[in-house]
């Protein structure tokens, strides 16, 4: 039998893996500090608009549990976070700092992957994906679950999203 991933307990669960993953990554490649700001549950056909964002990193999950990570902020703290990572200035998103910055979501997915592993068996990951521009949509399956843990750095805010089906 499936395990119920709608409860809030699970959610809330979910968000401190979240956070952990973050501050791991931020800490250990990005030597900064975050604070978590709230966290937002909702199901994809549930009313909700989020902050702008320019740049989306996507990682999706299959295996164990379907979905995937979204890495979302605006592109000056994108560009920015890339550059801590890499220790070289960027002006443009693609290219190098886009690896980078895919890099950051693809560790924030893999650690949240690490600590998913061990209660729903393996999942896989895709290579990261990158979404930039003010004015885009993204929507997958009615029936997943989303949460929304937003974060609050130096330069910034952004927020990282699970969404998630048990299958």
């Amino acid at each position: 039998m499936k395990e119920d991933l709608s409860s809030l307990t699970i959610k809330k669960e979910f968000a401190g893996m979240i956070k952990e993953s973050v501050h791991d990554v931020f800490l250990t490649f990005l030597s900064l500090e975050v604070t978590p700001g709230p966290m937002i549950t909702k199901r994809e056909d549930d009313l909700y608009r989020p902050p702008e964002t320019e740049v989306t990193v996507v990682i999706n999950f299959s295996g164990g549990i379907h979905g995937g990570v979204h890495l979302a902020s605006p592109l000056h703290l994108a560009l920015q976070l890339a550059a801590n990572f890499s220790g070289e200035e960027y002006d443009t998103l693609f290219g190098e700092a886009g690896d980078g910055f895919g890099e950051l979501g693809n560790m924030i997915a893999g650690g949240l992957q690490t600590r998913l592993s061990d209660r729903f068996g393996a999942i896989h990951l895709t290579p990261p994906t990158i979404i930039a521009g003010k004015d885009y949509r993204m929507q997958y399956k009615s029936n997943f679950d989303s949460i929304k843990q937003y974060f609050k750095s130096g330069g910034g805010p952004f927020y990282v999203e699970f969404f998630f089906w048990a299958g």
